[in-house]
């Protein structure tokens, strides 16, 4: 979506991007809900701000992606060229390109990742799955945004990590086949997959 001020947006499944229709103020404020990416549009003397949960960043004029769904334990804002401040309980941080700012807790926690996997941060505009080394509860989140399905777990969930690259144009049978490779096991059940243990 394109924003009045010249500003792109896009936004990933299950998110959405509160914003006024003309950038009045002073600054340029914008309050997001799960996950976008943004390039956003140099304006002198009027700073971009993203809200989420507890979170802000004031951005300078660049591109960056931030992922704060509610069922996620960390929020991630991963910047891509240019630079963003961070500011997350009490603390500021100013990225530059390929680092990441993680706040944990609704703000309450933030720390720097100086070598941000920017592939993976980037993987859902550029229409994939990237998981890298993910537990089954982070795959299985992202699957369930993306192909609106509830995930259920009978018993213990599996253990150990997946790594691969799967188009998010793959079907979700395809893509549960997949992970069976990988030891899952499960039913499907309507709009419901139910992840069994081994």
């Amino acid at each position: 979506m394109n924003l009045a001020d010249g500003s792109k947006v896009w936004l990933n499944a299950s998110s959405s991007l509160v914003y006024p229709t003309t950038f009045t103020g002073k600054d340029r404020t914008v309050e997001l809900t799960g996950e976008a990416y943004f390039q956003v549009a140099k304006k002198a003397g009027c700073p971009f701000f993203v809200n989420i949960n507890g979170v802000r960043v004031e951005v300078l004029g660049t591109a960056f992606n931030i992922n704060g769904y509610d069922d996620e334990p960390v929020i991630k804002t991963t910047l891509a060229e240019g630079v963003v401040r961070v500011e997350a309980a009490g603390r500021r941080l100013v990225l530059k390109p390929g680092q990441q700012a993680v706040s944990e807790g609704n703000g309450k926690a933030l720390r720097l990742e100086p070598d941000a996997d920017l592939d993976e941060a980037l993987a859902w505009k550029n229409g994939v799955f990237n998981f890298n080394r993910l537990d089954i509860g982070t795959v299985m989140r992202q699957i369930s945004r993306w192909y609106d399905v509830d995930v259920v777990y009978e018993g213990v969930r599996p253990a150990g990590h997946f790594s691969g690259m799967i188009s998010r144009n793959t079907s979700v049978s395809t893509v549960l086949k997949l992970l069976e490779f990988g030891g899952v096991h499960f039913r499907v059940a309507g709009q419901k997959i139910v992840i069994m243990p081994n």
